[in-house]
């Protein structure tokens, strides 16, 4: 199973700038042996596809969905209109969104199970306050989050889905959480997807680490057993500085 690196914008670049580091990443020298994706703003998607022509690295991802088909609910993008737009990934119940957009895990359960069903593969995102692991909830939360979320979704499927743990503590804080730590929770992570689909199909699922990764640690979380890839915010909105950290990913 190859190891899974998403870059995640958030709320920069429109479509201008989305072209440029596009077409910049591309120059990029990056290894094979690894998927790289970009979760790219809903306006600059058409931006990014252009620039990227024939080539499918990175894969194109969106930044969130709405659950429903179509209807009465303005300003929401469905699963199926990513799906006709041609998008391979889509971030779901990012901490972020969770916070500023009240976003709960039903919401992100049914964003999920659209997504899967339309032929896109669904990045569910999952974290920890830092007020919750200093009371020792964290992995309870956690636990809970990811088995709220996996409840419309499949594993017998051609499209497989991908957990994000990322503690909301250490997202742009620059204290990223100890690689041993985050394979405690990715490990307490799959006992819950082997719990609904059996320890064979959970681990083909993969746990990937996001919070403060950069250049300097992504190495060791790629070599730590358990932790299949990574979700990188700031260190990845410049194309060049995400390539390096793209290579650094993997042993020399």
């Amino acid at each position: 199973m190859k190891k899974l690196i998403i870059s995640n914008w958030k709320m920069n670049y429109g479509p201008i700038k989305a072209g440029a580091w596009i077409r910049a990443f591309r120059r990029e020298r990056l290894p094979k042996d690894v998927d790289i994706a970009v979760a790219v703003p809903f306006v600059s998607l058409p931006a990014a596809r252009a620039s990227l022509g024939r080539a499918s690295i990175p894969a194109l991802s969106a930044q969130d969905c709405f659950w429903a088909e179509e209807g009465a609910y303005t300003g929401e993008i469905s699963a199926s209109m990513l799906h006709e737009f041609g998008t391979e990934m889509c971030l779901v119940g990012h901490s972020e969104r969770r916070a500023f957009c009240g976003e709960t895990d039903d919401m992100i359960a049914k964003k999920a199970g659209s997504l899967q069903a339309h032929n896109i593969v669904p990045v569910i995102c999952v974290g920890d306050t830092a007020v919750q692991r200093k009371k020792g909830e964290h992995m309870k939360v956690v636990k809970a989050q990811v088995a709220a979320a996996i409840a419309m979704l499949k594993a017998d499927t051609k499209i497989p889905f991908v957990i994000a743990y990322e503690p909301v503590w250490a997202i742009g804080s620059g204290k990223p959480c100890v690689p041993q730590d985050a394979r405690d929770m990715h490990v307490a992570i799959r006992g819950v997807l082997a719990k609904k689909f059996g320890a064979t199909t959970s681990e083909k699922i993969r746990i990937i680490y996001g919070g403060s990764v950069d250049t300097r640690n992504i190495l060791e979380y790629m070599t730590t057993m358990g932790i299949d890839g990574a979700l990188v915010g700031g260190a990845s909105l410049d194309p060049r500085n995400f390539g390096l950290l793209c290579r650094a990913a993997v042993p020399a």
